[in-house]
């Protein structure tokens, strides 16, 4: 074997696998470029530099110093726009002297042209501030239950609330703002019931509007039908029978029902409940006590056959803010007006005798139409229908309308008033102390309309009403028809009094009279007056 070329390729070899080293080294910052070999010295120089770097790097770990490659001599560091692993990697023909010398001539962008640039650390970015944590959002209230009725109707002494039949059943109750039974929600028959109650109620706006303390009271959807009920209460504020809201219905049938106390109605209902009352008997004897009632919110009352008979002052025969409708009845108020009518809502009156007796001197008027503030200027036309029957004012006037706008049809009805003196018809504003309008502002505006009827009596309008009467089928009136200033001043209304006479009809003058128009293809009797237009006609026979 030829030994000088053995030790020259173990020579290349080691000088081979320190130049690996080396470059590891210089790669990972333990040792500079510099360390490559250099002229005059032997191939392991480097090597034997490399580890005794490597050796000091242990002793210093072992003394607990940290040797980073930011540790290294500034002198140490090559060019800064030298990048040795690029270049190592472009050319891994090259050797570190090779490198370091491109490097010192100035030629190592020309032995590494794709080298990247250098990359530029930018300075760390400062840390965005921590966010403050949002505040507990306190928890919400939780909200009371909700009543079963959110309406004053009192506790009950007896309650039915499960659908059936009770006959005979007994219902007492003598405690304040106590019903002595009650029907919610329920379809209930009670044939021959006997229900008694005592005891006021504390609030009789309350009773009123909502049956608190009534003897019976059906509500929220509950049906009762009863026959030969006998229904009696003498306490303030308690009704006889009383329906309370949407879907409610009372049926009551060859029954009776007597109240004595003050603020006791006989029949009521409201929130548009309803009620039918067939040959029954219904008295009041206490102040304030209608025989038959509809309050706020309306509703429906339907009286066929019976009695209904009040006797306390303002205790009217029918008080309305809905739609009653009776039929071969006979309702009487001994100290009271004989009907109410609120709104624009209906009276209805078919074979049935109305009578009243205003003891009262503020409105002595047996049959009122009305509105209050809040409903003057609403769309809508009361209706008082009468077919056959009898209207009977025993003091004061038959009808007063004011504050609103009403339909009063008289069909074959007998008129009946003992005060000779007394108006007919008076359509005219008011004082506005009842809450009734505006004064000056709340005129009354009536469509009169006469089938097959005779009336009798006079007929006054004020400047800021009117009054538009049709006399058709053989009708007859006997009177005249007066236009008067309103006592409030007020601005006069457009026409105040139109006159329409259907051919067979008659109108027999009793004095002279003032209308807007006359439109006339009947009879005019002047019996010595005139009728004055208001274009300045005079018209006289």
């Amino acid at each position: 074997m030829d030994i000088q070329k053995f030790v020259k390729s173990e020579v290349i070899m080691k000088h081979t696998k320190m130049t690996a080293l080396l470059c590891t080294l210089a790669l990972s910052g333990c040792i500079s470029a510099t360390a490559a070999p250099q002229a005059g010295s032997t191939p392991l120089d480097p090597y034997r530099a490399a580890v005794q770097k490597m050796k000091d790097l242990e002793k210093a770990e072992k003394k607990g110093e940290q040797s980073t490659p930011a540790s290294a001599p500034a002198t140490a560091a090559p060019a800064g726009d030298v990048n040795y692993t690029d270049a190592l990697l472009k050319g891994l023909d090259l050797t570190v002297a090779d490198v370091q010398a491109s490097v010192e001539s100035g030629t190592f962008k020309n032995l590494s042209p794709e080298a990247p640039k250098p990359v530029v650390e930018q300075p760390a970015a400062e840390p965005e501030p921590a966010e403050e944590p949002e505040p507990e959002t306190e928890p919400e209230p939780v909200s009371p239950p909700v009543k079963k009725y959110t309406i004053s109707q009192g506790e009950a002494a007896n309650e039915l609330s499960t659908d059936g039949n009770y006959e005979n059943g007994v219902y007492t109750s003598d405690k304040a703002d106590e019903n002595a039974l009650r029907v919610p929600m329920a379809y209930i028959t009670a044939p021959n019931a006997q229900i008694t109650k005592t005891g006021d109620s504390t609030d009789v706006d309350s009773s009123r509007l909502y049956g608190q303390n009534a003897a019976f009271l059906a509500t929220h959807g509950g049906r009762a039908a009863m026959t030969g009920a006998r229904i009696s209460s003498s306490g303030i504020g308690s009704a006889g029978a009383y329906g309370y809201s949407k879907s409610t219905y009372i049926s009551l049938k060859d029954s009776s029902v007597v109240t004595t106390g003050n603020n006791s109605a006989g029949t009521a209902v409201s929130a548009r409940a309803m009620m039918k009352v067939e040959n029954s008997t219904v008295s009041t004897t206490g102040d304030s006590s209608p025989a038959i009632m509809i309050a706020d919110g309306g509703g429906i009352l339907i009286a066929d056959g019976g009695s209904f008979t009040t006797s306390g002052a303002m205790s009217q025969g029918i008080y309305s803010k809905g739609d009653v409708t009776v039929t071969n009845a006979s309702v009487n108020a001994l100290n009271a007006k004989a009907a109410v009518l609120k709104g624009n809502n209906t009276i209805t009156l078919s074979g049935t005798t109305l009578e009243g007796k205003e003891t009262a001197d503020t409105i002595p008027y047996n049959i009122v139409l009305f509105s209050d503030e809040k409903d003057i200027g609403t769309m809508g036309t009361q209706h008082f229908d009468v077919r056959g029957g009898s209207l009977i004012s025993h003091k004061g006037g038959m009808f007063y309308v004011t504050a609103t706008h009403g339909k009063i049809s008289l069909n074959g009805t007998a008129i009946t008033m003992d005060d000779p003196a007394a108006n007919l018809i008076t359509v005219a504003g008011n004082d506005g102390a009842n809450g009734w309008g505006t004064p000056g502002r709340n005129g009354g505006h009536v469509e009169l309309v006469a089938d097959n009827q005779v009336l009798t009596g006079n007929i006054s309008v004020d400047s800021i009403s009117n009054i538009n009467m049709t006399l058709k089928n053989n009708s007859t009136f006997n009177g005249m028809i007066s236009i008067v200033p309103n006592a409030e001043g007020g601005e006069k209304y457009k026409t105040n009094a139109d006159v329409f006479i259907a051919a067979g009809s008659t109108w027999n003058l009793t004095g002279n009279s003032t209308l807007t128009s006359l439109y006339n293809l009947g009879t005019i009797n002047y019996n010595g007056y005139t009728i004055t237009l208001a274009d300045g006609t005079v018209m006289k026979a």
